[in-house]
C-alpha cells in the first residue's frame, strides 16, 4: 500500500488549524496516510485543538506538542526525522487545500512517472490585511488572486525555474522521501525563505511537474511570518541562499542562474521605494557582469566541444 505523510505545523494558530486539518481530513485517498501535528509551543489555545483531533483521530494522527519555540526550521527537521512514508507533503497552519482528490491526483502521477522528485499546483490568495503603512500590507500578496500570476509555472519544472526565485506555494507540493540529512543537519540561514531553500534541494538532479489546476488557499494575514519583517531583510537572506547553494555540488554547474537571480534580487534592492542605493546598485552590477561572464565562456567552451567532433 502506497503510504505517505501529512505535516501540519502551527504557532498561535488557534483561528486556522482546524480548518488546515479538516481540509486534510477531506482528503479521498485509495493510500494509507500519517498526519503529523506539530506546535511549536503555541500559548493562544492552539495545542488544546490538536490534542481534540488527536483524541478523535488516534490511528492517523501523531502529536507533537512543545513548550520552547524554536522555529519552523528546527521543526521542519523534526517532521522530516519522524516521516517514514513514501511520500512527504506539508502546509503551513493557515493554509488549507481545496479540492479533495488533490493528493490521490499527485500520488497517482508520481507513481506513473519516477523520473519526477515531486509534483505541485497553483494556489488561491486568500488576503484579511486592510490595514495601511504598516510592514504586513506592504508584504502582502493582496493584489493577486493566485500565485500564477506572479509566477511562471512550465508543466516540467526544472532546478534552474526555481533558482529564479519562483515562488511555489508550500501547501501544493508533494515529494518524495528521500535523504534530506545534509540538507537538515548544514542549514543555519534564518527561517523567512526556508520553504525555498528546501524545495531547491528536493529538486536537485531532477524536476517537479505543475498542475495548472487551483487546489489549496494560502491565507495572507498580518501574524504571517514573512509579514513581520522588513522587506530588506527578506531580500538579503535571500541572497545569502543563494550564496550558500552556489557552493552545492549540484548547483554549482547553474552558477550563471544564481548569480542572475542574485543581481535581480539586489535590483530590487536598488531602486526600493523609489530611491536609488548606490552600494546595492553596484552589487547589482557586478553579479549581473559575472552572470554574462560565465554564459559567455560556457557558450564559447560548448562551440569548440562541438567543433573538435565535428572535425573527427
Amino acid at each position: 500500500m502506497i503510504d505517505i505523510t501529512i505535516a501540519i505545523l502551527s504557532h498561535n494558530h488557534a483561528h486556522t488549524v482546524e480548518r488546515a486539518i479538516q481540509s486534510v481530513l477531506s482528503q479521498k485517498l485509495n493510500s494509507t496516510y500519517t498526519l503529523l501535528l506539530f506546535d511549536d509551543a503555541s500559548t493562544d489555545g492552539t495545542q488544546e485543538i490538536l490534542k481534540k483531533y488527536h483524541e478523535l483521530y488516534p490511528n492517523t494522527i501523531q502529536l507533537f506538542l512543545f513548550s520552547q519555540n524554536e522555529g519552523p526550521v528546527v521543526r521542519a527537521k523534526q517532521i522530516y526525522q519522524n516521516s517514514k512514508s513514501k511520500y512527504l507533503t506539508w502546509l503551513d497552519a493557515d493554509d488549507y487545500w481545496t479540492y479533495e482528490y488533490k493528493l490521490q491526483k499527485q500520488i497517482d502521477f508520481l507513481e506513473q512517472h519516477p523520473e519526477y522528485v515531486g509534483c505541485f499546483h497553483d494556489a488561491q490568495i486568500v488576503s484579511s490585511i486592510n490595514s495601511e503603512s504598516t510592514i504586513a500590507q506592504r508584504q502582502s500578496l493582496q493584489k493577486y488572486k493566485y500565485y500564477s500570476q506572479f509566477n511562471h509555472y512550465e508543466p516540467d519544472f526544472y532546478p534552474y525555474h526555481l533558482i529564479q526565485r519562483t515562488i511555489i506555494p508550500t501547501a501544493s507540493l508533494v515529494f518524495r522521501n528521500l535523504n534530506f540529512n545534509y540538507f537538515f543537519d548544514s542549514y543555519s540561514l534564518p527561517p523567512y525563505s526556508f520553504s525555498w531553500a528546501f524545495q531547491l534541494y528536493i529538486i536537485r538532479n531532477s524536476k517537479f511537474y505543475y498542475f495548472n489546476e487551483c487546489w489549496s488557499v494560502y491565507y495572507d494575514h498580518a501574524e504571517g511570518i514573512s509579514k513581520k519583517i522588513l522587506s530588506e531583510q527578506f531580500t538579503l537572506n535571500n541572497i545569502r541562499l543563494l550564496h550558500w547553494f552556489k557552493k552545492d555540488t549540484f548547483y554549482k554547474h547553474h552558477k550563471n542562474k544564481i548569480y542572475f537571480t542574485i543581481a535581480r534580487e539586489y535590483e530590487i534592492l536598488t531602486y526600493k521605494e523609489g530611491k536609488t542605493h548606490p552600494k546595492y546598485g553596484f552589487r547589482m552590477q557586478y553579479y549581473y557582469f559575472k552572470a554574462w561572464l560565465i554564459t559567455a565562456w560556457w557558450y564559447i567552451l560548448s562551440v569548440v566541444k562541438n567543433t573538435i567532433k565535428l572535425k573527427k
